[in-house]
């Protein structure tokens, strides 16, 4: 994902999730830590843009390390560490080149961090530098879109509006290459005036297939595969699914 990805949006992207729960994602991480009786003090969470899905597990007492490739979302979420006074070490890193100081006990990804990744021999690149980085029997969590999310997606236009913004998503879908492709315009107030800003964003379609396959052939042990917050497997209409894997 290019750094200039979320440049502008990194103002206004905490008060677009506003309404995710995100202790209620860290509870989910930490049920599945029981499912699995795993033993973890060390977490790198990747692609954790402004720190919303690191800062609940570190303040749960865990040694957290967030990565992302954008400098504007971390600069959010040194912030939030510093006013909540968590000891989050954030590290601007592509995750296709990752490099952790020390070895992890698990390894995370969500909000459809990995769909970025939009080519297959990226993506298994970014796995084995996660199988690298983990100890023996370190856990890799993550969670993707549905392929039925986003190819059901395309030809949409949403509007946010509201005193402060507006912002204007374009959607396609590409479906020789299962890419989807989203463009955001914004127009954010700033002292009397409104700033323009044109983002675009790409997410590639992975069949669940595949990224077991690429897991497999990275060297990972698949524990499990869910439909998103739950226990139960992937439905025909499951729109986030959460995959997790083992280093053997």
């Amino acid at each position: 994902m290019p750094q200039s990805q979320y440049a502008k949006l990194a103002d206004i992207y905490d008060h677009l999730v506003a309404g995710i729960d995100y202790e209620e994602w860290a509870d989910y991480v930490e049920e599945l830590l029981k499912r699995y009786s795993a033993c973890v003090d060390r977490i790198a969470d990747l692609a954790c843009g402004t720190g919303n899905t690191s800062l609940p597990l570190a303040a749960r007492g865990y040694e957290v390390y967030g990565v992302d490739i954008a400098p504007a979302m971390l600069a959010k979420a040194r912030e939030k560490a510093r006013e909540n006074d968590l000891a989050v070490v954030f590290l601007e890193q592509d995750m296709r080149y990752l490099e952790l100081p020390a070895h992890m006990d698990m390894i995370t990804s969500y909000h459809d961090g990995l769909n970025y990744i939009i080519t297959a021999a990226d993506l298994c690149l970014v796995f084995k530098k996660v199988y690298d980085s983990l100890k023996p029997g370190g856990l890799f969590i993550f969670d993707m879109n549905a392929v039925e999310k986003l190819s059901s997606a395309g030809g949409d236009t949403t509007f946010v509006d509201d005193e402060d913004m507006s912002l204007i998503w374009e959607t396609s879908f590409d479906y020789a290459a299962d890419i989807w492709e989203i463009r955001l315009t914004g127009f954010v107030k700033k002292g009397g005036l409104y700033e323009k800003f044109i983002e675009t964003h790409r997410e590639k379609a992975y069949k669940r297939q595949e990224i077991q396959d690429f897991l497999k052939e990275t060297g990972f042990d698949i524990l499990d595969v869910f439909h998103g917050f739950s226990f139960e497997p992937p439905r025909h209409d499951t729109r986030r699914i959460f995959y997790v894997a083992q280093k053997n």
